[in-house]
């Protein structure tokens, strides 16, 4: 009896509790072009050191269709600080926003990988990508790289200005 009790207690508990959020996993791929750097060089100038830092403002076009926008099209924009906390390592924080669609704050080391890419995290999201974690992965390149975000979303992309 007591086992019958404990188990329609359980089977009404599971059946009462809000299921788990799905998350909705997202790739977008996009090619940064660079459009103002401004840096700041502190002594010892000409090498990297602590203190350095670069801010910066891209242009990001979609490179297929994505987001409402076509193939080759301006998509949005980003925005950030690099700053070098030691001669070989940088942190970073920026902001890419997609008018119409929302916002992706990025942030914190600079991990660069084996094949060449950085690996930035992102932290938080706005509109369309409100909830969003994942990473950017900005490719190589100094004017043009391919900058490529995986996230993971609690909800689906809704379409393009609805956010």
């Amino acid at each position: 009896m007591l086992r019958r009790l404990l188990l329609t207690l359980v089977l009404v508990a599971a059946a009462t509790a809000p299921a788990a959020q799905a998350t909705t996993s997202v790739t977008l791929v996009f090619t940064s072009y660079t459009t103002v750097t401004k840096t700041h060089d502190t002594a010892p100038r000409g090498k990297p050191n602590a203190g350095d830092k670069i801010e910066f403002k891209d242009l990001l076009v979609a490179t297929d269709n994505q987001l409402g926008k076509k193939k080759g099209k301006p998509i949005g924009f980003d925005a950030g600080t690099v700053v070098y906390t030691s001669p070989t390592k940088q942190e970073i924080e920026g902001l890419t926003t997609i008018p119409g669609v929302g916002t992706l704050t990025f942030g914190g080391e600079m991990k660069t990988m084996k094949d060449g890419t950085v690996h930035v995290p992102i932290v938080k999201g706005t509109g369309s990508f409100k909830g969003a974690k994942g990473v950017l992965i900005i490719g190589e390149g100094s004017q043009k790289a391919p900058n490529t975000y995986v996230l993971r979303l609690p909800h689906p992309i809704a379409p393009p200005g609805s956010a």
